[in-house]
């Protein structure tokens, strides 16, 4: 068999194995699902998983790094701070996650919730990037700015995913960037009566 159709068997058979990860954690949550469940939805033999994964969390890795691929991608094509207008991350992340619905749904855990490291701390790292520049003027305290953001984030993007509403990605965006900046306003306002000793 000639090697190019190798590759695309074994593409065809990592893209069915993702895609039944995917469908069984938004289901059921991560921590509920066996290889022997992949396995079944995917229609895919136990030997064959094993011949391209360890376990279910290497699939997962695995599965998540590609996708977080096409977000550092993203990320890749600008190096920006907020400003009035917003963040700079979550515009495309809504978008992504549009168009690959099933996917970011399990990428968040599923009905249960359960963020893999992964995904959290990418989230986190695009946050503290675009508030940087902010910390370092003084305005706000990194750490607890940075968990206030993602925690908003996460909650718009699952309430979005999970009640499946009509509104758009820029739609969404928009609510969630309103609601992070009234978050921070006063803070932004009266920067010297939240800051102690030692601010980040």
């Amino acid at each position: 068999m000639a090697a190019g159709s190798i590759d695309r068997r074994v593409a065809r058979t990592r893209r069915l194995l993702q895609a039944a990860l995917f469908e069984l954690t938004t289901e059921n949550g991560y921590a509920a699902v066996t290889v022997a469940d992949i396995c079944a939805r995917a229609d895919v033999g136990r030997s064959t998983f094993y011949t391209h994964y360890p376990d279910k969390d290497s699939l997962r890795k695995t599965a998540i790094e590609e996708h977080l691929d096409v977000m550092r991608a993203m990320a890749g094509a600008r190096d920006s701070q907020p400003s009035a207008g917003g963040f700079v991350f979550s515009g495309p992340a809504f978008a992504h996650a549009d168009a690959t619905r099933t996917m970011h749904l399990a990428m968040l855990g599923g009905k249960k919730h359960e963020i893999p490291e992964e995904v959290r701390g990418w989230i986190d790292r695009q946050v503290r990037h675009e508030l940087a520049d902010m910390a370092r003027q003084g305005a706000i305290r990194l750490d607890a700015a940075t968990h206030f953001v993602v925690g908003a984030f996460l909650e718009v993007m699952h309430w979005w995913l999970d009640e499946e509403t009509q509104l758009s990605p820029a739609a969404v965006d928009q609510l969630f960037q309103s609601l992070a900046f009234e978050g921070m306003s006063a803070v932004l306002a009266k920067p010297h009566d939240v800051h102690g000793k030692g601010h980040d």
